[in-house]
């Protein structure tokens, strides 16, 4: 396939993408600008113009992009697959109710990207016209897999974060529930200078403290706290809390049982994690060094065995 005929494909290909995409979005009765001026408007009553006119274009993209994720039908909130998306979603940090929604799109997006980049790979290296649609159907499933992932791997490192970030909370919450503070108004500021200084379980300590303040009971907010994040140490605490707070036991000293055993727990992980490295090193050891520590000793014996050999 000559490279007129790869230049054409491509240019009908991002015209046809092009029109599809005008076609869903604006259809035939609207023009582009009214549309783009339309969503100004909105975005000035939402936001305010002062911030509109210093996002400039970011402003209007990111209202295109609200009205395109308003305009895609919502995913069914009722299976197992999209429960357990949602789930990750929450666990990953994105908690709005327009995240699902969101996370589909892109996902649309990130499918018909790799589409499009495996058809373009195909066409190049000339392939016959089974492989350019294996590789296109490959190239969407690719696409499509790239957001799970990305979302599984933040879901997973904000869960490390949180559990490598609890211990020192605890310590934090011992000190203001010692000073007198009540539970609720310790997790408040403790939460908000945890979020100060960027730290993960900042936010969910401000919305333990939201659910407080709107009227849900201790264990509700620790169980809904549990649940959001997914980590292990969270549940034996919110436990432990809403024992304590059943039997009107002190606070403080659960907390601080609670701190010890988590530091524990983490010191524990931290020496497992170290003998491990120990089995781990053994593979790059015997495939990488090892070659190379043999051939610096016995080449030049080797060299010199061939040598004498030849004379």
């Amino acid at each position: 396939m000559s490279a007129l005929y790869i230049t054409l494909a491509f240019v009908l290909l991002i015209a046809a993408a092009m029109t599809a995409v005008y076609a869903a979005l604006f259809g035939s009765s609207r023009v582009l600008d009214d549309r783009i001026t339309d969503m100004a408007v909105k975005m000035r009553v939402s936001y305010g113009d002062g911030e509109l006119a210093g996002n400039g274009d970011s402003s209007l993209s990111r209202a295109l992009f609200r009205w395109v994720v308003q305009r895609l039908p919502a995913p069914p909130v009722d299976t197992p697959a999209a429960e357990r998306i949602s789930h990750l979603l929450v666990q990953a940090g994105y908690m709005r109710s327009s995240a699902p929604r969101t996370f589909q799109v892109v996902r649309i997006a990130s499918a018909g990207a790799g589409a499009i980049a495996a058809l373009l790979f195909a066409l190049v290296a000339q392939r016959p016209g089974a492989i350019v649609i294996l590789s296109l159907v490959a190239g969407a499933a690719a696409g499509a897999f790239v957001p799970s992932y990305y979302v599984g791997r933040k879901a997973r490192n904000r869960q490390r974060a949180i559990a490598s970030q609890l211990s020192d909370v605890l310590d934090l919450l011992v000190v203001c529930v010692e000073a007198g503070l009540g539970l609720s108004e310790a997790i408040k500021v403790v939460g908000s200078e945890a979020e100060r200084q960027g730290q993960e379980i900042g936010a969910e300590l401000a919305l333990v403290s939201g659910e407080l303040a709107a009227g849900s009971s201790l264990g509700q907010a620790l169980r809904q706290f549990a649940d959001r994040t997914a980590v292990e140490d969270v549940k034996p605490l919110a436990a432990t809390l809403i024992q304590s707070e059943q039997i009107g036991a002190q606070i403080g000293p659960a907390l601080r049982s609670i701190s010890d055993s988590l530091r524990s727990a983490r010191r524990m992980r931290a020496e497992e994690a170290a003998q491990k490295t120990t089995v781990k090193i053994l593979f790059p050891l015997v495939l990488f060094v090892l070659p190379a520590m043999m051939s610096v000793i016995v080449g030049p014996a080797m060299i010199q065995i061939m040598q004498t050999l030849t004379k």
